[in-house]
């Protein structure tokens, strides 16, 4: 039977970001692409079991990250899937903010592909 490869939703306005974080997990992952997080929360309400792994940038025009993450704990499906917020912002408050809004790891840039893909594996493993 063929493993199934986890699907992650990667969220981020910078179309850098998206192609550096895509090319990251497209060997081992199935991953889709949102340009803020309006275009996110649509594609998360069209397929709410579709994904594995939410990667939400936090500062993004139309709906930010904390509006998405607002959004998904609200949902009684999709607040089951953990999200990872990579962002610049990195303050201690911040984190802790994040943290506290249900983000289940939180990755400052930039930040290492090494730790990205081994945070990714430990929340798939559990």
């Amino acid at each position: 039977m063929e493993k199934h490869q986890a699907h992650i939703l990667i969220v981020d306005d910078e179309d850098l970001n998206l192609e550096i974080i895509t090319e990251y997990l497209s060997e081992d992952y199935q991953t889709t692409t949102a340009e803020d997080g309006a275009i996110a929360w649509q594609i998360l309400q069209n397929k709410p079991d579709e994904f594995d792994v939410i990667l939400l940038d936090r500062m993004m025009p139309n709906m930010n990250g904390m509006e998405v993450l607002e959004k998904l704990q609200s949902h009684s499906t999709l607040q089951h899937c953990p999200v990872i917020f990579q962002t610049a912002k990195a303050s201690v408050s911040d984190i802790a903010e994040g943290l506290n809004a249900g983000a289940f790891y939180y990755l400052t840039k930039p930040f290492d592909s090494e730790i990205l893909l081994a945070k990714i594996k430990s929340i798939l493993n559990r």
